[in-house]
């Protein structure tokens, strides 16, 4: 009884440490505004004019 508790313990810490650095992962891989007019603009789907309009609407 007494290694289950340690197995589960050990489980549980490990899904916490690995848990954690998935969650940092997607906070620092998150499309801003300007990235995804960026990709737009490179995949052809707006021309240069829309690209720095809208461009400079984002930036404010």
């Amino acid at each position: 009884m007494m290694i289950f508790i340690w197995v589960l313990l050990g489980f549980g810490i490990y899904y916490l440490l690995t848990n954690r650095e998935n969650v940092n992962e997607k906070i620092n891989h998150k499309t801003t505004a300007e990235d995804t007019l960026k990709q737009r603009y490179v995949h052809g789907e707006i021309d240069e004019e829309t690209y720095i309009k809208m461009l400079k609407t984002i930036r404010g």
